[in-house]
């Protein structure tokens, strides 16, 4: 996260008191958006300390903690909130353990009462971390699940699924929960398909991005620090173009302040430019001659695996390119998180706006030759 927006972070009160205020009427939210749009920052930083504002114990639960295994990452955060809580002492019971008997003027010594045995197997210890949370304080719990969509990523995400159903309903009416992600098509398959363990479990609803009143407030923050103003309608349609994603949005607007004779329009240019040092450009360059031919060909929406999409690739990459060749480069390009499958299983898509938006200024990016056929 830059500087910039670090320092001007705009507060989204009414929204993380909506939200926490259901979290605290024990709803179960899927939500789902864009990366890089906010989400997480809303979460950490507004929900979390709202809800635990109203007495609820919050858990943040980053689901990318164990790409190979979410459970273990999920049962990690658990155990963290356990350690956390359980100095204050707090529990819904005062019993105290009963160690010593007596009986016909004789005194049997019982010692201490055995420990629970933690299982072992990640799907029971899951839900005996929440047990032993929900015994250890009396106040109810507010579960943040952060990139929930990995476990839909894993080859045991079904169980997974199951394991968490099954110990979130016992304990349904002490729990609220929300269910982050940002891939709408992983998210929406995990809760909305009648097949999946999760079907109906949350009510699945869109992240509601920033808009109009972000540009306002970055245009206060920018007239003070530089006496100048900026143009809102010029601003909200680069921050459009950038899929309304702060952080490039800010980087551009930071170099406004830093060359006084610049637009926003020139620096998006030079943000975007396939020969300056960013993160798009080295994103391309890292692909093989094959990926760059299928990723343009995603972009521009043309059936990948055509006759024509084929040809056109074979031109690129001065090679005889196959079908399966395309096929493989647009799964590799998957794995790398740069396109994910459409909602309806049909064909690809790009998932970073950004990437987007400088392919559409990059036209001409060159493509790696090809060495042989493929």
């Amino acid at each position: 996260m830059s500087d910039l927006t670090l320092a001007w972070h705009y507060q989204r009160a009414r929204l993380a008191a909506a939200l926490g205020d259901r979290l605290i009427a024990r709803e179960r939210i899927a939500m789902f958006g864009p990366r890089q749009t906010g989400k997480t920052t809303l979460l950490r930083d507004e929900v979390i300390p709202y809800v635990q504002s109203r007495e609820r114990v919050a858990v943040y639960i980053d689901c990318w903690m164990d790409m190979d295994d979410p459970l273990q990452g999920i049962n990690y955060a658990l155990q963290k909130a356990l350690d956390s809580v359980k100095p204050r002492g707090v529990r819904r019971t005062g019993t105290t353990a009963v160690k010593k008997v007596g009986l016909m003027g004789a005194s049997l010594d019982l010692g201490d009462p055995a420990a629970r045995q933690a299982p072992t197997r990640p799907a029971l210890l899951l839900d005996s971390l929440l047990t032993r949370l929900l015994e250890e304080t009396s106040r109810d719990l507010v579960l943040v699940f952060d990139e929930f969509q990995a476990i839909a990523s894993v080859k045991n995400g079904p169980q997974i699924s199951a394991s968490l159903r099954a110990a979130l309903t016992q304990a349904d009416k002490r729990i609220g929960a929300i269910f982050s992600g940002s891939s709408d098509v992983q998210l929406l398959d995990m809760f909305s398909r009648s097949n999946t363990p999760l079907y109906g479990f949350a009510k699945t609803e869109g992240y509601e991005p920033l808009g109009p009143d972000f540009i306002g407030f970055v245009a206060k923050k920018f007239r003070e620090a530089t006496r100048r103003d900026l143009n809102q309608a010029l601003a909200y349609d680069a921050f459009q173009e950038l899929g309304t994603q702060p952080e490039p949005f800010l980087h551009a607007v930071s170099l406004v302040m830093a060359n006084p004779k610049w637009s926003l329009a020139d620096a998006l240019a030079e943000m975007l430019s396939q020969q300056s040092p960013n993160k798009w450009s080295a994103a391309w360059r890292g692909l093989t001659g094959l990926q760059q031919a299928a990723l343009r060909l995603v972009f521009e929406d043309r059936a990948p695996t055509s006759a024509d999409s084929i040809a056109w690739a074979a031109q690129q990459l001065g090679a005889k390119v196959q079908p399966s060749s395309i096929s493989r480069a647009l799964e590799a390009l998957g794995a790398k998180g740069i396109l994910e499958r459409r909602i309806d299983g049909r064909g690809w898509m790009l998932i970073d706006p950004v990437q987007r938006a400088w392919l559409r200024r990059n036209p001409g990016a060159p493509i790696k030759r090809a060495l042989s056929g493929l």
